[in-house]
């Protein structure tokens, strides 16, 4: 559950409404794969397939005679041949960059200078892989910084927050509070981050439902910034919190007949390109027979072996943290801690490749707990207070999923 406060003498009511929900580069030991506007370097060593940004789609070429220049636009390799494989492909102008990790066996030049045109070039020796905090993602594509890093985000009336957390020990690094230009529904707000690093947002008010927004680049600097609105989920749905999976699909809390209890609530799921306005949905599970009385946030989950998961999440009722089953719509209690956020942010964001789970409360003060005994640390960072009535963290919580095995049904 979650609603809005009224102050009487130094204590809280209840709440009437409740709440929901780098640049990656290749190995670059010992050769870099050539690129377009280069002129012919030096013969080199056994190297590793290079990374190159900005890559026009389907304009890289690869051959094993290792003579030449690439059609990339960053810089250019030769060499002898190496055991390589042998690809030509002029490409065609296009969008997107190119950061494919896959490394050939082969021989490769040193890196030459820059020029106007390629043509073909070597690659060849054995890469390293980084995986999920900087490596690429299915789609070939560079992941988006906040993707691949740890950092966490709630919304209250007009503001978004951006929570920089350290990947060395999971500590707060800063706070950045950027200012909504567009107007929104006034309701609680659900938020999850797509695998573009971009923010879907959710605003729900009973008597009037949910409002889906989405913000395509979310700023790291105090900012004023335009929301763009989607839409309304139709039936006039009352939605509490959103959901990535780790197939990048988008999830739902609907809480049903009102926000406080859980009758008729149901984990649902877009069935279309909601992006582009299409909210029609399909129910995964019924959860109105769950062990939880509410939802007010979905999160991914961690397993026993430190791994993030989805199908087992994190969920939070007022406060009440549970490890959920979103298959069964079953949940045991962990512990109490936060108010109406959650999130996991797994192991291949820090250092020491240690899953963390945040809490966020109703002042908006930010701990970690642990996901086993849901100890909870000092307080991290405590956001402001915002300018309406609405209380400081009447908000869900969310940052990056990071690789993961999905659960769910798809």
């Amino acid at each position: 559950m979650h609603g809005k406060l009224v102050v009487v003498g130094f204590g809280l009511l209840a709440l009437a409404c409740g709440g929901g929900g780098g640049d990656t580069r290749a190995s670059e030991s010992e050769g870099t794969l050539g690129m377009t506007e280069g002129t012919t370097g030096t013969t080199g060593t056994t190297g590793v397939m290079g990374v190159t940004e900005d890559v026009p789609t389907g304009g890289m070429s690869v051959s094993a005679s290792g003579t030449g220049t690439s059609t990339t636009d960053d810089v250019t390799a030769t060499g002898s041949s190496g055991p390589g494989v042998t690809a030509t492909d002029p490409g065609t102008t296009g969008t997107g960059v190119d950061t494919d990790e896959t490394s050939v066996s082969g021989t490769t030049g040193n890196t030459g200078d820059t020029g106007d045109t390629g043509g073909t070039g070597t690659t060849g020796g054995t890469g390293d892989d980084t995986g999920s905090s900087s490596g690429t993602s299915d789609t070939g594509m560079e992941p988006d910084p906040l993707w691949v890093t740890p950092n966490l985000w709630y919304s209250v009336e007009d503001k978004l927050h951006y929570i920089k957390i350290s990947e060395v020990d999971g500590s707060v690094v800063q706070l950045v509070t950027s200012t909504i230009t567009t107007p929104l529904v006034d309701g609680f707000n659900g938020l999850t981050m797509l695998e573009d690093g971009s923010l879907l947002g959710s605003r729900v008010l009973a008597g009037v439902g949910t409002q889906i927004f989405h913000i395509p680049e979310p700023p790291v600097e105090p900012s004023m910034i335009e929301a763009v609105i989607i839409g309304m989920v139709p039936d006039t749905l009352l939605v509490e919190a959103l959901y990535t999976d780790c197939k990048g699909l988008v999830y739902l809390m609907d809480s049903g007949a009102d926000l406080s209890t859980a009758a008729g609530n149901r984990l649902i799921r877009f069935t279309g390109e909601y992006l582009a306005g299409d909210l029609n949905y399909e129910v995964i599970t019924d959860l109105q027979n769950a062990s939880v009385a509410d939802i007010d946030d979905l999160g991914p989950g961690i397993d026993a072996m430190g791994e993030i998961t989805d199908g087992s999440g994190f969920a939070i009722d007022s406060g009440e943290v549970y490890a959920f089953n979103y298959n069964t719509g079953t949940g045991t209690k962990v512990g109490n801690g936060g108010t109406w956020g959650s999130h996991a942010l797994g192991g291949p964001l820090f250092v020491d490749q240690t899953a963390r789970l945040y809490l966020l409360n109703i002042e908006a003060k930010l701990v970690e707990a642990d996901p086993v005994t849901l100890a909870l640390s000092p307080v991290l960072v405590t956001g402001p207070k915002p300018a309406g009535d609405a209380p400081a963290g009447w908000s869900g919580l969310t940052g990056p999923l990071t690789e993961c095995k999905s659960t769910l049904p798809q």
